[in-house]
């Protein structure tokens, strides 16, 4: 069997899926298809060897190259464990949710495991407490006044605050958020007593004091919009990160900077073997390697980008000393794997999914992107002579760049557009210009950190470079602010995903049979099947031309038939909304919501979100009943899109 560690990850995956969106056990789903495969041997009889253009059976052979009875049966396996351990910590999250409720007046021993979170009226802390025999993580808001340290073991007292559900149709869901980070809710205290300092493992105690020194220096050196997004570059903290420069950063197609990925362990290993390898020696240096990236992976706190980056960077290196090949197919499953067994809710974390999503986008479109790319020979046609060397070598190294932004903006396509509902069309020239610049910052920038921590003074005389780059990245983040480089996407179903990748997977496909110089038996056979296809539609134009009609006919009746009157009443807090469909698909908004004491941008995070799910990107009429700031306040939707003139008309009743 080949790659069984995939195989596993697979069938990981889809029992992880079925126990949080249906809830459901996946045994009888198992034992149902196991059933279905015996009763279809049983009744199985040889047809005629005649052969036929559209035998399902033909192809269901190609299938069995990678598909057997071995690796059903690990699918299945890995499928039920999966399964069984997310629905058992669902049942649990629930059941301590209850008992939490229940409690009026809580007290707990904890300790806390992160730095102070300030916010504007409290402070917030993660703590680690023990409850119902069980080790758990949950917020505390505590007192502007109360001041407490990584480590420290504190007693507290006050009232549990459960995460909230999805409110509107797929709205934020809180509680599902936190159990990404493996938190149970809050609890606003009203008392918190220190019981003792620095009683936490030395490892995270150190990697956290690391972390907070390296922060705190760069916050002394630096301006605080330039600090805040170095660490955010070198770090992937974007707690200090406004929000106005995260949305330029987005809208631009750069957001994917402030996570930590493949380039910067890249860099890591490369800064360690120039400084060790001719020192220490190959071997030496490579075990350093994956100490030093261990010890990265603890000081940036474990998030979904840095631990499959690292895992996948340990694998690399770990190959190398025990002299094996490196095979990324594995690298990449296994680097899954470990972080849906630690926590099987990451599954639905975005930054795990555009992790993955670009690597895989990488490995499986680049090498055929890249090779239609190169076969567009540029000519001078005035001179009539090929382009010279030098000239072509950074030709080839501009496609090389092209081909991986279009392979990985081609595989996380959906998920952006599914969680931001928005496509950016410069993204090539953005990317191509963070290419050019990104490296150099980042060598300098963890230069700059490293000497920081070390020494403040010698820090500042290497700020000027580090501003230097940080606008060069906030001047390419303006290209976000162009015309057209937010264009607005509603909310893809499961079926047009599943479309969608089926649709790409096919074209990469068929041309790499076409393309390839020295075909294999298969794609012969391919091609052949394709040109058998075309003459039996020559054969058959007439019949053929019916059907394009008759679908053309069919979905256009579908688009003008009236369908029926629908309307939605939007939870946006304080006030009231209400969006209403009507029979011929014209919108119509009442009220938007909005509150003059909040800062929580109502049309922004709510209402706009809401229209973008339901499928629609135009308002066709917005009616206020009146202008109370619970109904239309500053942060509600009519502002918000008043400008980019998305409504036909207004009307006030």
């Amino acid at each position: 069997m080949k790659r069984p560690i995939l195989i596993v990850t697979i069938g990981y995956i889809i029992g992880i899926i079925v126990g949080l969106y249906l809830n459901k056990s996946i045994v009888p789903l198992c034992i149902i298809l196991i059933g279905i495969y015996i009763i279809y041997k049983i009744l199985y009889k040889r047809q005629s060897k005649r052969f036929k253009l559209f035998s399902i059976k033909r192809y269901l052979r190609y299938l069995k190259i990678y598909i057997n009875k071995k690796v059903i049966l690990l699918i299945i396996i890995s499928a039920i464990f999966s399964n069984t351990i997310t629905i058992t910590q669902n049942q649990r999250y629930e059941k301590i949710y209850n008992n939490l409720e229940n409690e009026e007046n809580i007290e707990l021993i904890g300790i806390v495991i992160s730095n102070r979170e300030e916010k504007q009226y409290y402070n917030k802390y993660k703590v680690q407490v023990r409850y119902d025999n069980k080790k758990l993580k949950i917020y505390i808001n505590t007192n502007k006044d109360v001041q407490l340290n990584y480590g420290d073991k504190i007693k507290f007292f006050g009232t549990y605050i459960k995460p909230e559900v999805q409110r509107n149709y797929k709205g934020f869901d809180y509680s599902k958020y936190l159990r990404q980070l493996k938190v149970y809710g809050t609890i606003k205290c009203s008392k918190v007593n220190i019981l003792k300092e620095n009683n936490f493992n030395s490892i995270f105690k150190i990697s956290n004091n690391i972390s907070s020194k390296v922060i705190s220096n760069t916050n002394k050196v630096l301006k605080p919009e330039e600090s805040s997004i170095l660490l955010g570059l070198i770090l992937g903290y974007k707690t200090d990160i406004d929000e106005q420069t995260q949305e330029e950063f987005k809208d631009a197609s750069m957001l994917h900077i402030l996570a930590i990925s493949g380039m910067h362990i890249t860099y890591v290993i490369l800064g360690i073997n120039i400084i060790f390898k001719n020192r220490i020696g190959k071997k030496l240096t490579n075990i350093f390697s994956i100490i030093i990236l261990i010890f990265y992976m603890f000081i940036t706190n474990f998030s979904s980008s840095i631990t499959r980056a690292g895992i996948m960077g340990i694998l690399m290196i770990f190959s190398k000393i025990i002299y094996r090949k490196n095979d990324i197919y594995t690298s990449i499953s296994i680097s899954l794997l470990a972080i849906l067994i630690y926590n099987p809710f990451l599954i639905q974390n975005v930054g795990l999914q555009l992790s993955y999503g670009g690597v895989l986008g990488i490995v499986v479109f680049n090498k055929n992107i890249l090779k239609f790319l190169k076969s567009i020979n540029i000519k001078n046609k005035i001179y009539r002579y090929k382009i010279k060397p030098k000239i072509q070598k950074k030709l080839d190294k501009i496609k090389e760049i092209i081909s991986i932004s279009i392979s990985v903006q081609i595989a996380i396509l959906p998920i952006i557009i599914c969680n931001m509902n928005t496509f950016n069309p410069y993204f090539l020239l953005s990317n191509f210009l963070l290419s050019i610049i990104i490296g150099p910052i980042i060598i300098l920038g963890f230069i700059f950190i490293i000497i920081a921590f070390i020494n403040i003074q010698i820090a500042q005389k290497l700020s000027a470079f580090i501003e230097i780059g940080i606008n060069l990245l906030k001047f390419i983040s303006k290209i976000g602010k162009l015309k057209y480089s937010k264009i607005y996407i509603p909310t893809l179903s499961l079926f047009s995903i599943i479309i969608y990748y089926i649709i790409v997977i096919a074209i990469i496909f068929i041309y790499q049979v076409y393309s390839a110089k020295k075909p294999n038996k298969t794609q012969i056979r391919i091609r052949n099947l394709i040109a058998l296809g075309k003459i039996k539609l020559r054969e058959n134009k007439k019949i053929a031309k019916v059907i394009i009609i008759f679908l053309f006919i069919f979905i256009l009746g579908i688009k003008l038939l009236p369908g029926n009157l629908k309307i939605y009443f939007i939870d946006v807090g304080q006030g009231d909304s209400c969006l209403i469909v009507t029979p011929h698909n014209k919108t119509i908004l009442i009220d938007g919501g909005g509150s003059v004491n909040s800062d929580f941008d109502v049309g922004e995070n709510t209402l706009l979100p809401y229209i973008l799910d339901r499928g629609f990107t135009k308002i066709d009429t917005i009616i206020i009943s009146h202008f109370d700031n619970d109904h239309v306040g500053r942060n509600s939707i009519f502002i918000k899109r008043d400008k980019s003139r998305k409504c036909d008309y207004w009307q006030s009743i």
